[in-house]
């Protein structure tokens, strides 16, 4: 597959269609995207795209047991691919938008080589106009995963820094300016009785 690297200059409230357009036409033909959200930066592509996801694999040195998020536009969507109960859905309801990944049980929508050696999957749903924009266009959700090289303690916060790690693979950077470097805060949701797998910019109090 060729390569194509695009560094998209984008309004962080006011995105050009164009510009979501193009992200969404790179998605498409495989390639994987970088995408603001209001916490970090974060790595997206179509969870059929496996040349993808084995690149960012090999980026971000990720093994079998990796935690895979779906970030999807609502909460019809999300149904579609993981399976939860009433209690589950009044969470992700009461806190999404926002700040949080919710891990629930996958269904069988998902190809099963995205999970490696989990059945699990998070749930998000980003704030970020710049990110709803690309989903509300694409009209599918997106296996993501924090934009964060290997051998780096923190995560990219900085568009131009991340331009010159990824300018010779196959990917779109929209380019909204500095990201955040607080993550979400992820809460499984899997047994009955809730975890909290990592505190982060969300305030879980449920």
């Amino acid at each position: 597959m060729a390569t194509t690297f695009e560094h998209l200059r984008m309004h962080p409230d006011r995105p050009q269609i164009r510009q979501i357009r193009r992200a969404v036409d790179m998605l498409r033909q495989g390639a994987f995207a970088v995408v603001p959200t209001e916490t970090t930066y974060a790595i997206m592509m179509l969870p059929q795209a496996m040349e993808a996801q084995n690149t960012v694999r090999q980026l971000r040195q990720l093994d079998q047991k990796h935690l895979w998020s779906l970030v999807v536009s609502d909460l019809s969507q999300a149904a579609e691919y993981v399976r939860m109960d009433n209690q589950a859905h009044r969470i992700l309801k009461r806190h999404l938008p926002g700040s949080y990944t919710f891990v629930l049980p996958a269904s069988s929508h998902l190809p099963k080589r995205v999970f490696g050696k989990r059945r699990d999957i998070g749930i998000r749903m980003p704030l970020h106009s710049v990110c709803s924009m690309l989903l509300e266009e694409l009209k599918e959700p997106l296996l993501a995963t924090s934009m964060q090289f290997h051998g780096e303690d923190d995560v990219a916060m900085d568009p131009d820094n991340m331009a010159r790690g990824l300018k010779h693979l196959h990917v779109v950077l929209m380019d909204a300016g500095w990201g955040g470097m607080t993550p979400t805060t992820i809460v499984d949701l899997c047994d009955d009785e809730y975890t909290v797998l990592r505190q982060g910019l969300g305030d879980w109090t449920d």
